[in-house]
């Protein structure tokens, strides 16, 4: 008896703490490694589809750039015009590791927030990997990219996202087309038009510098399904297709939703194929997917 109140007052030893370690074949958040995976994989998904409004794009650059004009385009962000001027740049200059070959008759660079004259030369001389490219003043910055884009033979000179440039940006855009005689293409959303027109003795001259233009428009019904096989048929096994394109309905809530806009509909496409990911007897049929859409508006094209 006394044993047996010994055993029940004696006090608990405390049992070893073990860490557990999670295997690699439990789910996290629902999901297996493998499920976590696929979904990671097609989130990072990324591509170029040319269509023919790219190809449209191309003629008129190649003309602006062979008649030493200058011009701007315009289309709605995400309409994927960033993507068709690298891939034009892509298709005349050559890279070898950080440096372009010689000669890159074309040179694209995008802007950065700011849009002054010291950024807008910074931007160039980094693209061209000068190692001075943030050294210096206004004036140096200038002297060394007239100097590259004489060296490297530029004929074309087109600038992403122009909608930031300064005033001070764009004079000195005129400047360079009046010194170098190379053709200068400033791109970006409707908004550059504004910005361009400006009525504003300031911007008299820049406004009759850029004269020619060109829109870069959002998808066709037609441009759409080419862009959702591309897709399907460059990220996902045969196994795994979606076949959207087999459902017209379907094809147009994806040009609704998606508002002709091809990176809005990249994010469809990746959202689609995580969700049969997670849930793999979801069906692809019409009335699902409207239904699994219906809470996403379509984006907003232009203003006015």
């Amino acid at each position: 008896m006394a044993k047996a109140n010994l055993a029940e007052n004696s006090p608990t030893p405390p049992k070893s703490s073990k860490v557990h370690h999670r295997q690699p074949s439990e789910a996290v958040n629902g999901r297996t490694p493998a499920q976590q995976a696929e979904i990671e994989r097609i989130g990072k998904t990324d591509t170029y589809c040319p269509l023919d409004r790219d190809q449209d794009l191309f003629t008129w650059l190649n003309d602006q750039r062979d008649l030493k004009l200058c011009g701007y385009v315009v289309g709605t962000r995400g309409s994927g015009l960033l993507k068709a001027c690298e891939f034009y740049r892509m298709a005349h200059v050559r890279r070898r590791g950080s440096l372009f070959e010689i000669p890159a008759t074309v040179f694209y660079v995008e802007m950065l927030q700011g849009g002054k004259a010291t950024d807008l030369y910074r931007g160039i001389l980094g693209q061209f990997g000068h190692p001075l490219s943030n050294l210096g003043t206004l004036r140096h910055l200038r002297s060394r990219t007239w100097d590259n884009l004489q060296r490297y033979g530029v004929k074309i000179l087109i600038i992403g996202k122009a909608d930031y440039l300064k005033l001070e940006a764009l004079n000195e855009l005129m400047d360079l087309y009046d010194h170098q005689k190379i053709s200068v293409i400033v791109t970006g959303t409707h908004y550059l038009e504004d910005i361009l027109g400006r009525n504003h003795p300031a911007y008299v001259a820049i406004n009759n510098s850029f004269l020619e233009w060109h829109e870069f428009p959002a998808l066709t019904l037609k441009d759409v399904a080419r862009v959702i096989e591309h897709w399907e048929q460059t990220f996902l096994t045969q196994k795994n297709r979606l076949n959207l394109t087999h459902y017209p309905e379907v094809v147009e809530t994806l040009t609704e939703k998606s508002g002709g806009l091809i990176e809005s509909l990249y994010d469809i496409l990746r959202q689609l194929a995580m969700f049969t990911v997670d849930d793999p007897d979801f069906e692809l049929i019409p009335s699902n997917i409207m239904a699994y859409l219906s809470h996403r508006k379509p984006p907003t094209q232009k203003i006015g």
